[in-house]
């Protein structure tokens, strides 16, 4: 048992449960863990990635820590972005620092007041959509289910700003380990834009496990941001999961920029006729950081629809992993499933292993899929050169467009902007950029 599995163990013994609903689920989700543990390089879902490093911390659960200024946080959080706010510091919501709005026909509800109510719509969505016997970072998610937040979209209501989620990972002397968890229950006909933002404070090698649950009623939108910045030492574990009934849409912007390890599972169920499913990531990579993206799309029912579009930077030492399968069920006909993932290497130490997959168990399908690795363009290198622009700019340029093709499928443009300059920022010449970045288009 590795230091990391022994201190999650002398956590569990040390907490006492009782029989409440959620009790019962820690126990269900400890019981998966301690029977799977860690995962290791033999399991093929995690072949390449190891845990090494962060099987040799003893992790701390979640706890109390000394709150950074409201100045402090609003530093932190994505510019000019408005409507209601939840700060949450090592997975634990922070009233004080959090801002809320009335907006007909949001619910917003701290995991522990869903309790204290029975649950509701939650019962139905907490632990039963994200599969703890599936994932091992979801059952120690499950495990230690102390806060999150509840979401709620009543039926035919529009909520006419972003909900922001904003999580901290702050030092607290040994590495803490939070495991915040995320459930959406967007009504029928509802839309809802969510926006996950995971960052840091003073390099904190601390461990982020955050599950969220989504279940898309019959013709709901979510529109859903999911920002990984976490301080360089830390270590992030994701997973977003999600259930579609009839005419549901769920688009998905996902990146990944921090962390030395980060890991994301998306596996999002399609089942039935019209749902709708738009994936759309980037991820970038240097030092000696890993960044690992698996997807799992499955198609249930006919004329349902996917779109998966993933683009990776890795720079230096860096390694990117990236596995994306779709699932055409038997009687699944008239789908469309598509996916792509294109990596640019920006060194000769830079590693990525992509594996997209398809499995098709019928037959009036229109399927794709494609991955590369390669290097910048030299045709148009040559042209930036002949231009009079120098080489490391012109690198970075055509680094910079490549980049592009995922924050331009942004509709929610102060996301779209945060992205566009941290990008922009790393060019040694970045003005030449700066005009277009968040201007009209």
């Amino acid at each position: 048992m590795s230091r990391a599995e022994a201190s999650f163990h002398d956590a569990w013994r040390a907490t006492e449960r009782g029989t409440d609903p959620i009790s019962n689920l820690q126990r269900a989700g400890f019981a998966e863990f301690e029977a799977s543990g860690l995962p290791s390089t033999r399991v093929e879902s995690w072949k390449y990635t190891a845990l090494r490093t962060l099987s040799r911390r003893a992790f701390r659960v979640s706890g109390p820590v000394g709150a950074p200024t409201a100045e402090i946080v609003e530093g932190m959080a994505i510019e000019g972005l408005e409507g209601p706010r939840l700060v949450f510091l090592n997975g634990r919501l922070q009233q004080a620092l959090s801002g809320s709005e009335d907006l007909d026909g949001l619910g917003i509800y701290s995991l522990s007041d869903a309790v204290s109510d029975g649950l509701g719509a939650a019962a139905e969505i907490l632990g039963q959509i994200a599969d703890p016997a599936a994932h091992p970072f979801a059952a120690l998610n499950q495990a230690f289910l102390e806060d999150g937040v509840v979401i709620t979209v009543a039926p035919g209501k529009t909520i006419a700003k972003p909900l922001y989620l904003l999580f901290i990972s702050c030092p607290g002397g040994d590495p803490i380990a939070a495991q915040p968890r995320i459930v959406v229950d967007a009504g029928a006909q509802s839309h809802l834009c969510l926006v996950e933002h995971y960052t840091g404070i003073d390099e904190p090698d601390n461990l982020t496990n955050a599950v969220t649950e989504i279940r898309g009623g019959a013709g709901s939108r979510v529109e859903h941001y999911r920002l990984q910045e976490e301080p360089a030492q830390a270590f992030h574990i994701g997973g977003l999961h999600a259930r579609l009934q009839r005419d549901a849409s769920l688009d998905s912007h996902n990146i990944q920029v921090g962390a030395a390890l980060a890991r994301l599972d998306i596996g999002v169920s399609l089942e039935e006729p019209g749902a709708e499913l738009r994936l759309n990531g980037l991820y970038t990579v240097d030092g000696k950081r890993h960044v690992d993206n698996h997807t799992r799309v499955d198609h249930l029912a006919p004329e349902t629809r996917s779109d998966e579009l993933y683009r990776g930077i890795v720079d230096d030492r860096g390694r990117a992993v990236f596995n994306g399968k779709a699932v055409v069920h038997k009687d699944a006909q008239r789908i469309d499933a598509h996916q792509s993932n294109k990596n640019l290497l920006l060194s000769q130490q830079a590693e990525v292993d992509t594996k997209p997959e398809l499995e098709i168990y019928a037959d009036d399908v229109k399927c794709s899929h494609g991955a590369t690795v390669g290097q910048l363009d030299k045709n148009a290198l040559f042209y930036l050169l002949s231009r009079g622009i120098g080489e490391e700019v012109a690198r970075k340029l055509l680094t910079y467009a490549f980049a592009e093709v995922v924050a331009a499928r942004m509709p929610l443009e102060v996301v779209r902007r945060r992205l566009e300059k941290r990008i922009a920022g790393t060019l040694p010449e970045s003005d030449l950029i700066r005009e277009p970045v968040g201007g009209d288009r």
